[in-house]
């Protein structure tokens, strides 16, 4: 697959020296559509002028893409620095160029690689190094042929599986039962893996995100479907059609979530053909500058370069022991009560949500309750942020967050290049504040968040203070200590990395974001450690996580640090496309793991 030249983006002086690792661009062929089915009627792009045509959809009119044409286990290109693969018995090598079975044309820019069980032969291997660059390191061209043992092949196949399920159409969902609308960093973790089965399906997955954009910019953080399976948190709760009317007609909640789009977006560019990528990124870009000046506009209007949340949804991370000391003291009334006379079973009588998994595996009833009571509150304020300011809502510079958007900063400049799209220069100086910001919210080696309204750190040690890796802030010198934390006991028992440490007395192993495993956070400091040349971490890093999701034999949610298990929602789709995206780009578990999964196996 060849790659057009994309411009580098800016990076301001404080970027730390780092190597640049290898990273992977090949890709599985494209899905192949079944000629027989016959796709549902869709609306049509006058009825949304102002959305691009792919987006214009609800996640029910068209039949799921036919992922089961590359559900054959494959893996196309090999990481520098990642671990060995292992195991490759009941392998059935292809040659590339021979047409038969097993082989798919893709349509999306080009001939597409030959699959067979186990194996794959790269797409076109010429890369441009400017191109690597942009994403954060030069890119090598893919071996040619890497298998995969027959376990991990039948585990990949349920990961596509999975993907397949909970595709709605023009969206995919997180999980059949908990997770039955579009989240934001859930569609762009899925596109990650996406990219991988159906490039052009995984840029829907992020162009359909717009179709939630507010006017003034905002993407919020879940988009929901035209369904009527129960969500705990649906639009009735929020109102936002009181408010505005979104790109697409569709109903949102008022708050964001973790600007992945344009990281995703990138990934996803890899995997096309230089005029398909150009064409994704102009029908994208727009939207996605407006997205990030509303950021800027919106959260940071006293300039400081950190972007201020409202709600602890909009971290993505709702229990965290940080968010959890922001919002405990703005519980409602009858909450406290509870609280007092160990109350906890009467709010538990009352929320439908941890009836799917066992309460103990979500955040309390007394958090979720007060959590309602912020939504209530940004309701009042027409989610307003200067209204906001002057209510008891908890604000919080968050360092996860700000982490991202810087790393989305970099990748939005090579999107807007590439698509002839100019960014204001406003949003421009703001971009790169961000990046010398971030290190406001150090102390002592470790990143925390920041309270906005008193300017004090919470100093909580969290998995979310070692994103400024991924957003590649850290000086050289602290980088290594940062490793050596992340990898020791603390972080790192049995499985790592621990949302919290497990000497910590909020550490719950299994309790959400108090303890547990988080996929999608393993694949962002992974990232991050690779562009700073620490590959073997970042290799043993990925080997771990598929060794958790290989030795528990589904796609949960998240796991626990101590002994793998899973838990939160399973048949999980981020936890499956990025799966996907770690196999196919060289990883594998370690030989113990391969062992503990047989060689069939369906989503449960």
């Amino acid at each position: 697959m060849s790659v057009s030249p994309m411009p580098a983006p800016a990076t301001s002086s404080s970027n730390p020296p780092a190597a640049t690792p290898s990273t992977a661009t090949g890709a599985a062929p494209a899905t192949v559509p079944d000629s027989t089915t016959t796709a549902a009627p869709r609306r049509t792009q006058a009825d949304h002028p102002g959305v691009p045509p792919s987006v214009v959809g609800t996640g029910t009119n068209r039949p799921p893409s036919d992922h089961a044409a590359v559900a054959s286990p494959v893996a196309p290109a090999a990481r520098t620095g990642s671990a060995d693969p292992t195991g490759t018995t009941d392998v059935t090598p292809i040659t590339a160029g021979v047409d038969g079975p097993g082989t798919h044309t893709n349509g999306h820019g080009g001939p597409g690689a030959a699959v067979a069980s186990g194996t794959v032969v790269a797409p076109d291997t010429a890369v441009d190094a400017r191109a690597g660059a942009a994403s954060g390191g030069a890119i090598s061209p893919p071996a040619a042929e890497i298998p995969l043992s027959a376990d991990i092949a039948a585990v990949r196949e349920t990961a596509v599986a999975v993907l397949r399920a909970n595709d709605l159409g023009d969206i995919t969902r997180p999980s059949p039962t908990l997770y039955p609308h579009q989240w934001l960093w859930d569609s762009c973790f899925i596109a990650i893996g996406l990219r991988h089965l159906d490039p052009a399906r995984a840029a829907t997955e992020l162009l359909s995100l717009l179709r939630g954009q507010w006017p003034g910019g905002m993407i919020p953080h879940v988009i929901f479907a035209e369904t009527t399976d129960y969500y705990h948190a649906g639009p009735q709760r929020w109102r936002c059609d009181r408010v505005c009317t979104t790109a697409g007609g569709v109903q949102s909640t008022g708050v964001t979530q973790p600007p992945m789009i344009a990281e995703a977006a990138v990934r996803v560019g890899q995997a096309m053909s230089r005029e398909d990528r150009a064409d994704f990124y102009r029908r994208l870009a727009p939207g996605l500058v407006r997205f990030h000046e509303w950021l800027y506009r919106e959260r940071d209007p006293d300039d400081t370069g950190l972007v201020t949340l409202v709600h602890s949804w909009e971290s993505g991370m709702d229990n965290t022991p940080t968010w959890m000391e922001m919002t405990k003291p703005v519980a409602p009334r009858a909450v406290r009560a509870l609280r007092r006379i160990n109350g906890d079973d009467a709010l538990d009588a009352l929320r439908r949500d941890s009836k799917e998994v066992p309460p103990d595996e979500r955040l309390t009833s007394a958090d979720l309750f007060t959590l309602y009571r912020i939504v209530r509150e940004l309701r009042r304020s027409r989610y307003d942020f200067r209204t906001i300011r002057s209510t008891f809502v908890p604000l919080v510079q968050d360092v996860a967050f700000n982490a991202i958007l810087g790393r989305a900063n970099e990748h939005l400049e090579t999107i807007a290049a590439e698509a002839g799209v100019r960014i204001p220069r406003w949003l421009s100086r703001s971009m790169r504040r961000t990046r010398a910001a971030l290190n406001e919210l150090c102390s002592d080696g470790v990143y925390y968040s920041r309270n906005f309204r008193t300017g004090e750190l919470l100093r909580h040690h969290t998995i979310a203070g070692f994103l400024p890796l991924y957003a590649g802030v850290v000086p050289e010198s602290q980088v290594d200590d940062m490793v050596d934390t992340l990898m020791s006991p603390r972080y790192w028992a049995q499985y790592g990395i621990a949302s919290v440490p497990t000497d910590d007395p909020a550490f719950l192993p299994r309790c959400y974001w108090q303890g547990p495993v988080w996929v999608n956070m393993n694949w962002l400091i992974a990232d991050g450690l690779d562009r700073y040349g620490r590959t073997e971490a970042a290799a043993a890093i990925r080997r771990n996580t598929l060794d958790v999701i290989v030795s528990s034999g589904s796609m949960y949610e998240y796991y626990s640090p101590l002994d793998g298990s899973g838990a939160g929602s399973n048949r999980f789709s981020w936890t499956a496309a990025l799966l996907v995206d770690m196999l196919d780009n060289g990883a594998r578990p370690t030989s113990r793991a391969q062992a503990a999964i047989p060689t069939t196996r369906t989503p449960a």
